[in-house]
């Protein structure tokens, strides 16, 4: 189990995501800000849809 950074809820890194929304999250996590590992699910998927909504440039 690890804390998200965010949240600062525990969660456990190996489930596997379910939800487009995570997907896209994990993506600019990876990709741009680099804290993969350190996000929970839901705040993945928090901004997955932001991104999915105002980054044109990732639609």
């Amino acid at each position: 189990m690890k804390t998200c950074t965010v949240c600062k809820k525990p969660f456990d890194p190996n489930a596997p995501l379910t939800d487009p929304a995570e997907e896209a999250g994990l993506f600019m996590a990876r990709e741009i800000y680099g804290d993969a590992d350190d996000l929970c699910p839901a705040c993945l998927a928090n901004r997955g849809r932001l991104a999915m909504m105002y980054c044109r440039e990732y639609s």
